[in-house]
């Protein structure tokens, strides 16, 4: 199995306009740590993956596995996001949207929300007002 990561990373930060400086400081990292990554010197824990694909709106498997090559076809416009964050999930089984995923889709606290969910593909919440 080849690693793709260390390309990658240097892609996507090029293309979303980073400097070292501004990718270290946004993810709460040192600038030489950004860098050994970059260089394949080392690798993010899964932490930082998770905040990076959150940022680069890259699945995990798109940030480690996939060639350069077909990352370079992936659009990373705001509006087609794939990742918003972890949340947490209280004991009743509820979750709480985060602000800015609110706002990204217009929706105010109380609005109802249609829930699918597929054991293999995962959870969905699809604002009601759309149909």
């Amino acid at each position: 199995m080849s690693l793709n990561i260390a390309d990658n990373l240097k892609l996507l930060r090029y293309k979303s306009g980073y400097t070292l400086e501004n990718l270290a400081e946004i993810i709460s990292v040192s600038r030489q740590t950004v860098a050994k990554w970059e260089a394949g010197e080392s690798y993010p824990d899964l932490l930082n993956c998770v905040k990076l694909t959150s940022l680069y709106r890259v699945s995990l498997d798109e940030l480690v596995n996939k060639p350069l090559r077909d990352l370079e076809t992936i659009g990373y416009s705001v509006d087609g996001g794939r990742i918003c964050g972890v949340l947490d999930m209280s004991g009743e089984g509820t979750i709480t949207l985060p602000k800015p995923v609110m706002d990204m889709f217009d929706m105010k606290p109380g609005e109802k929300v249609l829930l699918l969910a597929d054991q293999r593909q995962g959870i969905a919440i699809i604002k009601c007002s759309r149909f």
